[in-house]
C-alpha cells in the first residue's frame, strides 16, 4: 500500500487510493510527525512525500 504526505489548505493530509484523509497535524509542523502518524495508522505502508 502506498501512502502519499501532501500539504493542503493549511493541513496535512494522507492520500491513501482515492481518499484524502485530513490530519490534525498544521502544515507548519514538523514533517517526521505526520510520517510516524501515518505509519501507526497504515503500518507496512510505502510513505511518499507530495509538494
Amino acid at each position: 500500500m502506498n501512502v502519499v504526505i501532501q500539504k493542503h489548505n493549511g493541513l496535512w493530509h494522507l492520500m491513501v487510493g482515492s481518499c484524502q484523509i485530513r490530519t490534525p497535524f498544521l502544515e507548519t509542523q514538523d514533517r517526521e510527525l505526520v510520517v510516524n502518524y501515518a505509519r501507526r495508522a497504515y503500518p507496512g505502508a510505502r510513505i511518499f512525500q507530495r509538494d
